[in-house]
C-alpha cells in the first residue's frame, strides 16, 4: 500500500510539471488550460501525499551489533552478566564447585597491592522475598567470601535463623542473593549479615598472595581467629518480609 501511494505521487507530480509547462500533453479530452493540470494533478499529488504520509510505519530504531558497541560498555555488561551468574549460582555450588569457580576467575596477571585491607558490604536490597547483597573489597578475582545472612534473636522470637552461601570475588567487588525462607518467624529483623575472607578457604594461587595464615590481611577489617588472619565486614539492616503466619493448628 505504501509502495502504491509513493509511485501515485510521483507520477502525479512528474504530470503536474509537465502540464504546466505544455497542457496538452496531460490533458486529452478538455480545454487544454493550466487550471485543468492544477486542479487535476496538483490535487491528485497532494491527496496521494497526505494518503502516503499516514501509511507510512514509524521509523524504526535501529540498535548497534555487538561489534558497534563501545568496548567499555562491553566490558561493563560482561561484568554484570558474570557477577549476576555467580550471584544465581550461590546456593547450588559444593565446595569442589567453588574452588573451580575461583580458578576460573583468578588472573595471575591482575595487579596486586601489597597487602590487602578492604572488604565491605555496600548495598543491601530486598525485592518481595529476595535479598541482594553487594560489596567492595581489594582481594584478588577468584576468592571465596562466606557470607551469613542472620536473624538476629529478639524477646518476641528468641530462635534465630541463619543462611550462608559463598560468593566470588570479581574485579574488586562481590554479589549474593537470598531467598527468605517461607517461615513467618522471619519475616521480620532485625538481621545481621557477616562477610568473611578465610585464607585456608582459597586456591592455592590466592594463598600465595594472602599468605596461608593471612599474613598480608591487615587494616581494620583483618582480625586473628584460630591463630590465622581474617577479613570481615558486618552490617546489621532492619526490614519486613511479607510473610503471611500459619494458620493455627
Amino acid at each position: 500500500m505504501v509502495y502504491f501511494f509513493l509511485i501515485l505521487t510521483m507520477i502525479s507530480l512528474v504530470l503536474f510539471i509537465i502540464g504546466l509547462i505544455n497542457p496538452s500533453l496531460v490533458i486529452f479530452h478538455f480545454k487544454k488550460r493550466r487550471f485543468l493540470v492544477i486542479l487535476i494533478y496538483g490535487t491528485l499529488t497532494l491527496v496521494s501525499l497526505i494518503i502516503l504520509i499516514i501509511t507510512s510505519p514509524p521509523p524504526q530504531t535501529i540498535l548497534p551489533s555487538n561489534d558497534e558497541v563501545p568496548p567499555v560498555a562491553n566490558e561493563i555488561s560482561d561484568q554484570n552478566t558474570n557477577e549476576n551468574r555467580i550471584g544465581r549460582q550461590s546456593n547450588q555450588l559444593s565446595t569442589l564447585d567453588w574452588l573451580r569457580e575461583s580458578e576460573k576467575y583468578f588472573s595471575s596477571k591482575e595487579a596486586q597491592p601489597e597487602q590487602y585491607v578492604s572488604l565491605s558490604i555496600s548495598l543491601v536490597t530486598r525485592f518481595d522475598q529476595l535479598v541482594e547483597i553487594t560489596g567492595e573489597t581489594d582481594l584478588p578475582s577468584g576468592s571465596i567470601l562466606e557470607i551469613l545472612f542472620r536473624q538476629l534473636s529478639t524477646p518476641k522470637y528468641p530462635n534465630q535463623f541463619d543462611l550462608q552461601t559463598n560468593a566470588i570475588v570479581l574485579k574488586n567487588s562481590f554479589q549474593t542473593t537470598f531467598s527468605a525462607p517461607e517461615s513467618y518467624q522471619f519475616s521480620q529483623g532485625p538481621f545481621q549479615i557477616r562477610v568473611s575472607f578465610y585464607p585456608e578457604n582459597q586456591i592455592p594461587a590466592i594463598q600465595n598472595l594472602v599468605g596461608k595464615n593471612g599474613e598480608k590481611l591487615k587494616g581494620k577489617k583483618s582480625k586473628d581467629e584460630n591463630q590465622k588472619r581474617i577479613l570481615e565486614d558486618i552490617k546489621e539492616v532492619s526490614f519486613e518480609f511479607e510473610i503471611k503466619p500459619s494458620p493455627n493448628r
